[in-house]
């Protein structure tokens, strides 16, 4: 790489904002690079994610730590942005490749669709005439157990956060038009999400039948959805929506794959993210800002380094 070719870097460092400082930084580091490629002959518009992963780990083994390694990820991101933009290279091989164990994103083990799927098909209630449906404190039982499938299959099928579930209204539920209405609110965006065929019928046996029965425990009338069962020995229901504790431990009982929600809501994503852009994905989660969309792409980084690894192995 020639003394151009870097000024014409430094100059894309600048017209991005970046202080001198910085610039002065980041050109020492591509430079850096750029000799360990030497080593191999290696030309930076041919350098691949083989070739940056070979250099991580040598970082490593000269002993800089995950922070460091990362700065110096990011910034051989840059210079390969800047190829692109400079028609170097057509795209960028290391653009979601991550530092394990350098992101403030609390990863979760992803479920896979099927698994997913399981947590919620497993999520038994119980039938009618079962043998304790004499007792006193069956009915309650079963209908919390109804609402419960109920709250999965939306958590399982549009990733909605428990505060999102606690909100929904009857009216955000539309089952005439197969959708859901999900309201913004200060840290997250409205939306309108297409409910699956066969969560329809389950949605309308719940809001029918249910919560027409729930609704004789609540102290008023409410427009809320999903609404509480009252505890054993009275007549009423607490106001909140106090399940989360309680379907977390039936649930981690059936499945010892299942942590808690959230790791439910960063598996559908990582999955969507696989199907659809990043801006899709941004509105489907109700993400603000994309950079909390791409947060989870850091959860496909294994999947990268197993390829790489298998192809191009140090």
């Amino acid at each position: 790489m020639n003394k151009r070719s870097m000024g014409s870097f430094k100059a894309y460092l600048q017209a991005q904002g970046k202080s001198k400082s910085t610039v002065t930084h980041y050109t020492r580091y591509v430079l850096d690079f750029l000799s360990f490629l030497d080593r191999d002959n290696t030309e930076i518009e041919k350098a691949t994610a083989k070739e940056v992963l070979a250099y991580l780990n040598h970082l490593q083994q000269k002993g800089q730590s995950n922070s460091t390694r990362n700065i110096r990820l990011n910034v051989i991101r840059h210079f390969m942005y800047y190829q692109m933009e400079t028609g170097q290279r057509a795209e960028n091989p290391v653009q979601h490749l991550k530092i394990r164990g350098n992101t403030q994103q609390k990863l979760y083990p992803i479920l896979d669709k099927q698994h997913l799927e399981s947590l919620y098909t497993n999520y038994q209630v119980p039938e009618e005439k079962d043998p304790n449906h004499k007792r006193n404190w069956f009915n309650s039982y079963r209908q919390a157990k109804q609402r419960n499938k109920a709250v999965l299959s939306l958590m399982i099928n549009q990733g909605l956060t428990t505060p999102e579930i606690e909100k929904l209204t009857l009216h955000d539920l539309k089952l005439k038009e197969g959708k859901v209405c999900i309201a913004g609110s200060r840290i997250s965006n409205q939306r309108t999400l297409e409910l699956k065929s066969n969560q329809i019928i389950a949605l309308m046996e719940y809001q029918y039948s249910t919560r027409a029965e729930l609704l004789k425990y609540q102290t008023s009338d409410t427009k809320r959805l999903f609404l509480p069962t009252p505890i054993a020995g009275r007549k009423k229901a607490n106001e909140s929506l106090q399940i989360w504790k309680g379907l977390t431990t039936e649930i981690k009982q059936q499945d010892k794959g299942f942590i808690n929600f959230k790791q439910v809501r960063a598996s559908v994503i990582t999955h969507w993210l696989k199907q659809y852009n990043l801006r899709q994905v941004q509105y489907m989660a109700g993400h603000k800002y994309v950079r909390s969309t791409e947060r989870y792409l850091v959860n496909q980084t294994e999947d990268l380094q197993k390829d790489v690894d298998q192809f191009y192995p140090f």
